[in-house]
């Protein structure tokens, strides 16, 4: 029987159904024919959207990420706000509030800390950073332009901060829950910040 649905519907749907099978019975337990059985649809539909497990988590990572990368736009090129009130907007956004934290938010981020997903959590922040980056780098020649940043290449800059920022970070949620040790690595950032942007005043 031919699949009438939209293919973002069918696919949004195997998506859900992955989660909520990766919650029920773990990430590792759980294969593509349970995905299929739960979907109820052929191994071939399955594969025409997704190539595997893998590829089922790594769009599901994607579909999380797409509020934050809203977000930071948001900021970014917002045109009544200050290039020094965006940085700490900027900042602020990518903290996550334990009280915000979902139970499919703790599933997911247990997924992304098995070993076997490290390569595909860091090919997916590559592609994260590469927004990241030209979103932040606006706000750099923003602040430039307002005469409170100093920087010389805003684009190198903006590579160099956040890069290290989304790896050094994803290695921290991974490794770290010591709330002490989190902070200073915040404090560290922001130092580095200040002084790559030449910034007037304090993050």
């Amino acid at each position: 029987m031919r699949d009438l649905k939209d293919p973002e519907v069918r696919k949004a749907e195997i998506m859900e159904a992955a989660m909520y099978l990766f919650t029920a019975k773990g990430y590792l337990q759980t294969t593509t024919q349970d995905i299929i059985n739960e979907v109820g649809i052929s191994r071939g539909l399955l594969y025409y959207h997704f190539k595997n497990k893998e590829d089922v988590l790594y769009c599901i990572v994607e579909k999380y990420s797409e509020p934050l990368l809203s977000k930071l736009y948001d900021i970014s090129y917002a045109r009544d706000k200050k290039a020094i009130e965006k940085i700490g907007s900027f900042i602020d956004a990518t903290m996550i509030s334990p009280s915000s934290i979902t139970k499919d938010d703790e599933v997911l981020q247990e997924i992304i800390n098995i070993e076997q997903n490290r390569y595909l959590m860091d090919r997916f922040s590559h592609k994260l950073s590469q927004h990241v980056i030209e979103y932040f780098a606006h706000i750099i020649e923003q602040g430039n332009s307002e005469g409170v940043f100093d920087v010389l290449y805003p684009k190198d800059t903006a590579t160099f901060l956040m890069t290290g920022y989304i790896f050094v970070s994803n290695d921290i949620n991974r490794t770290c829950h010591d709330v002490d040790k989190y902070n200073k690595y915040l404090e560290s950032f922001n130092m580095i910040l200040e002084r790559s942007l030449g910034m007037k005043k304090r993050v």
